[in-house]
């Protein structure tokens, strides 16, 4: 796997996603009330590092008339092609777009392999590309992250929530040097835990078969003195 460093951080690729997807149509669209432009991030870690997002934008009446008119509400490959470049180094499967006229609202969901990087004995890392953020712990194993960014001529007010595995402990959020929040955690052995129980699980096989031989064996001794 590619370290942390070559990979797009965590909070920038989120931001990333739903820029990729509207900011076409911001750009162009009108200076409105930062309030009223509002991204929301929903990322579930798994057991393995992977993530599964949930990243919504719902809009005004007149951006939504915007994206409408845009080439890249007619033809959904765009949205991945674009996401797929921004991401490229990263791993992407089971993306959607749905959008929902009714609240003016774009929703995307997608997987993204290896999220938070396995560090070794139990311990998992994982790093948000933006200085100083502010961040509020929820439970000992979900955080919310919310900052702003620039977009066009507007300022969009973002909000992330992160839910670690519920089996994960010692969820711990630090900075690094440059202010840039970190977060680890400690998840049994990580994926050395499955190679540890896949080869029990082939020593049990081993010696079951091993059973089974001798057994036949024996059988056939005892056939022969019988005989």
């Amino acid at each position: 796997m590619k370290t942390i460093n070559k990979k797009i951080a965590v909070f920038l690729v989120a931001s990333l996603s739903l820029t990729l997807v509207t900011g076409r149509l911001l750009a162009q669209a009108t200076p409105e009330d930062p309030t009223t432009l509002v991204q929301e991030f929903t990322i579930n870690i798994d057991k393995l590092g992977n993530a599964t997002e949930v990243l919504t934008e719902k809009m005004t009446a007149s951006q939504w008339g915007t994206f409408k008119a845009s080439q890249i509400y007619n033809d959904p490959a765009l949205s991945k092609r674009d996401l797929e470049r921004g991401m490229s180094t990263y791993v992407i499967d089971d993306f959607k777009r749905d959008l929902d006229e009714m609240n003016r609202q774009v929703t995307l969901s997608l997987k993204v392999l290896s999220y938070s990087q396995y560090k070794g004995n139990g311990q998992w890392s994982m790093k948000i590309d933006s200085k100083n953020p502010q961040v509020t712990k929820l439970t000992d194993n979900a955080y919310m992250i919310t900052g702003n960014a620039v977009m066009g001529n507007n300022l969009v007010q973002q909000i992330y929530k992160i839910y670690f595995p519920s089996s994960a402990s010692a969820v711990t959020q630090t900075t690094d040097e440059f202010g840039k929040a970190i977060f680890t955690y400690s998840l049994g052995a990580g994926v050395m835990s499955y190679a540890k129980w896949n080869n029990i699980t082939g020593l049990i096989l081993i010696l079951v078969a091993i059973f089974f031989v001798l057994k036949a064996q024996r059988g056939q001794n005892y056939n022969s003195v019988k005989a």
